[in-house]
């Protein structure tokens, strides 16, 4: 299912006979869908967010937790501090943060490396598998 906005600018409202129209602009196209993917990163401490929100040189999708889809706290347990975030994430940007992450914890062991395995950990949990979603199950 596409998201869609609408648009309020100049360069998509028409102003005919009095009437204003506005055109609702798709989020994302069918080429879009093939390059991005949502992500559902699951248990993700404090402490590992803030590392990949401080390290976005090391992996470059600080972006998407910046700006993530949703973000829900622990059902199962209200001491919990770990939150679930749906994300929005380009399939090449994934594939080469992890690989760099993996990278970099080699390189800095201790309380950043644990706090980089942690985020690599959770990030892995769904962004090594691909499975279908909507339209993709009927193909």
């Amino acid at each position: 299912m596409a998201c869609a906005t609408l648009t309020f600018g100049p360069s998509s409202s028409t102003f005919s006979r009095g009437t204003q129209r506005r055109t609702i602009r798709h989020v994302s196209e069918s080429n879009d869908e093939d390059e991005y993917r949502n992500l559902a990163v699951n248990r993700l401490r404090p402490s590992e967010l803030h590392w990949a929100l401080n390290h976005d040189a090391v992996h470059g999708i600080g972006y998407a937790f910046r700006n993530p889809v949703a973000v829900a706290d622990s059902i199962e347990d209200p001491q919990d501090d770990r939150k679930t975030y749906l994300v929005r994430v380009r399939r090449d940007d994934l594939a080469q943060a992890l690989t760099n992450i993996n990278d970099w914890i080699v390189k800095n062991p201790g309380p950043a490396g644990m706090h980089a395995y942690g985020f690599v950990r959770a990030l892995s949990r769904e962004g090594l598998s691909e499975r279908p979603s909507g339209d993709e199950e009927r193909r």
